[in-house]
């Protein structure tokens, strides 16, 4: 009885300071950084540029905002082609009261309503999505294929990398922190709290620090679901994965495209990392899923 009770008594302990040490900095780190009136972090707004024929739902990954995709947008609308739409995920970039209120079946009823209203002007719709993003579109692929009439995938996540997992996969080790932690709602993000582009410094915006855990939840439930659902994605196919990416399993998502029955163009690139809109030569990418948009929309 001793025993359970110092258990007890000790994962209650470690509930309490891990849920203050995660508050304290989560205090701070709001004291600095910027809000709209809104109350979503500055640029994280969702946006549309162009309007061309076809429409282009771009769909930002995990703790990242619609503003990572400005420079590809901007460029692919100029094409006179596209009319571009990058939306903001439910809970992404708001405060902590509100983006614990996130969750998989949120982003899909968020994800399809963009495409009834983008289907609603146009007759052409594609998806592009950057890491969680990109699960999510071939999610709406899988799920939704007349409204989705391709897909853009950059470093998508069909697998977490176990780079930094080496003893136990990601999934494990979440579940077994979900159960230590339950006490705490929060973890404070590995990645870094500001997205800046590799070839230009300038290009800066903030990103979500501290993560509830219902996102991690609906990450992996995604992963858990799309598992055996390539074969019910059929559509046209470009992707742009990094060769030695250390969030996402590249070979593993690859493996799982293989069992996709459309048209696919697949780069894989050595000397980047996994932010690839940010990267070096995300101009070349731009205008070559552009050219693939054209060659597969009839």
């Amino acid at each position: 009885m001793k025993i359970l009770l110092a258990i007890i008594t000790a994962w209650l302990i470690v509930n309490l300071m891990h849920a203050g040490w995660v508050g304290v900095r989560r205090f701070l780190w709001e004291r600095r950084v910027r809000r709209e009136k809104s109350g979503l972090l500055a640029n994280a707004m969702s946006y549309s540029v162009g309007k061309g024929a076809v429409a282009v739902l771009f769909i930002h990954g995990f703790a990242d905002s619609p503003y990572v995709w400005r420079r590809i947008a901007t460029r692919l609308a100029a094409t006179g082609r596209c009319t571009c739409r990058a939306m903001r995920l439910p809970g992404s970039a708001e405060p902590a009261e509100t983006a614990r209120c996130q969750s998989l079946r949120l982003w899909r009823t968020s994800i399809a309503d963009e495409l009834i209203k983008l289907r609603s002007g146009h007759e052409r719709v594609w998806l592009v999505g950057h890491s969680m993003g990109g699960a999510l579109a071939l999610d709406a692929a899988a799920r939704l294929p007349d409204m989705v009439d391709g897909v853009v995938l950059f470093a998508p996540l069909l697998e977490v990398s176990r780079r930094r997992s080496p003893l136990l996969p990601p999934a494990v080790w979440f579940a077994v922190a979900r159960v230590a932690l339950c006490l705490s709602p929060t973890f404070e993000s590995p990645f870094s709290a500001e997205g800046v582009a590799v070839d230009d410094p300038s290009f800066t915006y903030p990103r979500d620090r501290f993560i509830p855990f219902a996102v991690y939840n609906g990450l992996f439930r995604l992963v858990r679901e799309l598992r055996h659902k390539a074969p019910l994605v059929l559509c046209p196919l470009f992707v742009v994965a990094a060769e030695k990416d250390a969030v996402v399993d590249t070979y593993a998502a690859l493996n799982w495209l293989e069992g996709c029955g459309g048209t696919k163009e697949v780069h894989v690139l050595p000397a980047i990392s996994h932010v690839i809109p940010l990267e070096n030569g995300w101009q070349r990418l731009t205008d070559e899923l552009a050219e693939f948009i054209k060659r597969n929309t009839p």
